[in-house]
């Protein structure tokens, strides 16, 4: 009855009595299927290697019949009466008769033949023992006859049995060609048909009683003999399991599938004496026979093991609950009284308690913290104020650090979350620093700016604690592994005053630009600035700059972007400022010699622009350097461009003067080189790689035109042409003509005068 009230009355008692019976019972459960599916998986196995077994006793089966078969072929060809009777050349009713009453007497000491029948085929005579006509056989001996690729040949089929009145009779008949292994004459075939019902009272014998169905089937899924006879000769190879078994290259197996929505199990045996496949196949639930008892004796053990969870759970939640029960006694006496019998729920009285607890106590907190906080923030940010008074008592050190630390890529932060994240963000960092931090210093943690945070830490000695370092790099993992954020931290030099706190905040901050040179995500430390500013000022990198702008204006890129490299390599050697002063010097010399004559549209001197604009922004020098390759690339594009589009422009203008001063004998790529302003390998390249042929073959492709309206439009001399075109050596005037036209000028004025008389006429 306790307990039956407790379960009603008390939420904690009543969800921790639930969660351990449920607990238990998800166990039970569990064991129970486990075992339940093993015994199971493993009674399928065991049936399975016992079938397996027994086809491979079944598929000697193929053996014995292949054995028979040969026997009585060879009995046969020792008869000369059968023989004679299958080979003769004539036909003989004499022969045939005695031949048909050997086959009988033969057919008489085999039970399980159906009928025996031979077949001449210089006669096309067929006997047999039960009287079969010859049109009856003869689709199946002519398909034998035609073919004749064995000594063996199988095929089930169903035949009419005179015997048994004209009865369909289902047989697996075995044609032999003498011919095919002896000397015999070709044309005799011997027919023996078995009965398949022989063949299934063979294998029938291993049947037991979880086998559904019992029978062999060929490579091409053909059923030879069934269990069940309407089965006989179906074609299986569209089923499933059917396709399975003759897919497999192992001999033998067995396997689960689901054949007309049920659970069974197939196993097979394939046999190479007859190319006959063994297969059984039995419902999985004749395999477990007693599967309903195994299923009701698991539920009654499972029921049992129930019940008695139940007690447990009991035991436990009682357990578990005192002290509960104690803690309540204690803050609210005997528990009110037991609350008059109401509804309890122990977590929300106790969370109402402790929460006024906290608040009295919050209440009764010094404001004091908060206000160091504040003064300490505006000492930071370049006030004046004396920090002595204000930390003289609290803050009784011989030593402070200060140590900074900032979100890497903040203005992509920035622009990927609100600013509800962004304030989330800064409070984790603080959060998990002062709980990190704590363990080894006393400490005032305040926000300085967005993606900054400054922690003043009070310790004993004139360094801080190497433990430091390790502290910092936990709170920058867990950072990186919680919000996909990088940190990176300076740590200022220890002072031995409050007076020189801010000194510490200076080299602090400045240190954590070293991300700037080695990358995000580090951790600086006091002494490599100091190594930093003690190095001399170095000479801007000016050789680099010139090779960078020479690349760029040979549009040559990959050059342009080692130049690039090699740049920025120089910078490393900087401190910071310096570093970002060169960066401004060569971003203003790019921009002043490639945005002369650009066209307003090219992006390459507004990428310049925006880069000398926003170069305090970038946190790292490998950020810097992706971004003049860019620029890089961008502006070697563009000249690219503007050269393609001024070459051409210039091979244009070069084609209107030819055609318009061929005649001119100086006409020659050195000329026009000197007028254009261009080297004469330059030109000639540049004509070639526009037009398609050199500048010389080209004027001369011109004057060779213009030869040609001479000598048709005028009767002046060959000489005189040749002057009014340009070429005042008449000996190579006659050999560009001939070699453009494969005929003298005279002769092409010739034949192109007959021409023009024939047309006329």
């Amino acid at each position: 009855m306790q307990i039956r009230q407790r379960v009603i009355r008390y939420s904690i008692y009543r969800n921790m009595f639930l969660s351990f019976l449920l607990l238990t019972s998800v166990i039970i459960a569990i064991v129970c299927a486990v075992l339940f599916t093993l015994f199971s998986w493993s009674t399928a196995k065991e049936v399975g290697n016992i079938s397996e077994s027994m086809l491979q006793q079944n598929s000697y089966v193929a053996k014995v019949i292949k054995d028979q078969v040969y026997n009585l072929g060879n009995q046969l060809l020792n008869d000369k009466e059968i023989v004679a009777a299958m080979l003769d050349k004539q036909r003989d009713l004499v022969k045939e008769y005695h031949a048909v009453n050997a086959l009988r007497s033969i057919q008489i000491n085999y039970p399980f033949i159906q009928m025996i029948g031979i077949y001449n085929g210089s006669t096309e005579q067929y006997i047999n023992t039960t009287g079969v006509s010859f049109e009856q056989e003869r689709v199946s001996l002519s398909l034998i006859k035609e073919s004749r690729k064995a000594y063996f040949n199988f095929t089930p089929r169903q035949v009419i049995d005179p015997v048994q009145g004209g009865r369909t009779a289902n047989v697996l008949t075995f044609i032999l060609l003498p011919s095919y292994y002896s000397q015999l004459p070709p044309g005799g075939i011997i027919v023996i048909n078995i009965d398949e019902s022989y063949v299934q009272k063979l294998i029938g014998g291993y049947k037991n009683y979880s086998t559904n169905s019992l029978y062999v089937m060929d490579f091409d899924g053909n059923v030879v003999t069934h269990s069940n006879s309407e089965e006989f000769m179906k074609n299986l190879s569209s089923e499933s399991y059917a396709q399975r078994i003759l897919s497999e290259d192992k001999d033998a197996g067995y396997f689960n599938i689901e054949i007309e929505k049920q659970k069974n199990l197939v196993s097979y045996v394939k046999s190479p004496e007859m190319n006959w496949v063994f297969v059984n196949v039995s419902k999985y639930d004749n395999l477990l026979f007693n599967m309903n008892t195994l299923k009701w004796s698991t539920l009654v053990i499972a029921l049992i093991m129930f019940a008695l969870s139940m007690i447990v759970s009991v035991w436990l939640t009682n357990r578990t609950y005192n002290p509960i029960r104690n803690l309540m006694d204690k803050i609210f006496g005997q528990f009110a009284a037991e609350q008059n019998n109401l509804k309890i729920n122990e977590f929300d009285l106790l969370d109402t308690k402790f929460s006024d607890i906290i608040e009295q106590l919050s209440a009764m907190e010094s404001a004091m913290p908060a206000a160091q906080r504040a003064e300490l923030l505006k000492y930071f940010k370049g006030s004046q104020l004396d920090l002595s008074n204000k930390f003289a008592q609290d803050w009784e050190g011989p030593y402070f650090s200060v140590i900074v630390i900032t979100i890497d890529s903040f203005e992509q932060f920035r622009r990927a979350h609100s600013v509800k994240a962004q304030s989330l963000t800064h409070f984790a960092i603080c959060n998990m620093a002062e709980e990190l931090l704590s363990k080894l210093f006393k400490m005032n943690l305040l926000i300085i700016e967005e993606g900054e945070i400054g922690v003043l830490v009070q310790h004993s000695q004139d360094n801080y604690p190497p433990d430091l370092v390790e502290l910092l790099q936990e709170l920058q993992s867990k950072m990186l592994s919680y919000f996909k954020l990088s940190l990176t931290a300076g740590i200022g030099p220890a002072v031995d005053s409050v007076y020189h706190i801010k000194e510490s905040y200076s080299i602090a901050k400045e240190s954590v630009r070293g991300r700037f040179f080695e990358g995000k995500g580090k951790i600086f430390e006091s002494s490599h600035i100091v190594n930093d500013l003690s190095d001399e000022d170095r000479e801007y990198p000016v050789k680099q700059e010139k090779k960078m702008v020479d690349a760029i204006r040979m549009n040559g890129k990959h050059r342009a972007v080692s130049e690039v490299d090699h740049f920025i390599k120089e910078l490393y050697q900087c401190d910071y400022q310096q570093a970002l002063f060169f960066l401004n010097q060569l971003v203003t010399s790019l921009y002043k010699q490639f945005n002369t004559g650009m066209r307003k549209d090219d992006a390459g001197s507004d990428l310049l622009l925006n880069l000398f604009r926003t170069l305090p922004t970038y946190e790292t020098l490998a950020e810097i350097n992706e971004e003049l390759i860019n620029i890089v690339n961008h502006l070697c594009d563009q000249l690219k461009e503007t050269s393609n589009h001024q070459n051409i422009e210039v091979v244009e203008d070069i084609r209107k003067y030819i055609k318009e001063n061929y005649a001119k004998p100086d006409l020659s790529l050195e000329w026009m080189a000197g007028e254009v302003k261009l080297s004469r390998g330059y030109l000639g390249k540049l004509f070639k790689a526009q037009i398609g042929v050199s500048f010389n073959d080209y004027l001369n492709t011109v004057r060779m035109e213009q030869a040609k309206l001479l000598l048709l439009e005028t009767d002046e001399s060959v000489q005189v042409i040749s002057e009014k075109i340009g070429i005042y050596n008449n000996t190579y005037f006659y050999t560009l003509f001939k070699k453009s036209y494969h005929v003298s000028p005279a002769q092409y004025r010739i034949q192109m005068s007959k021409k023009l008389k024939n047309s006329i006429k």
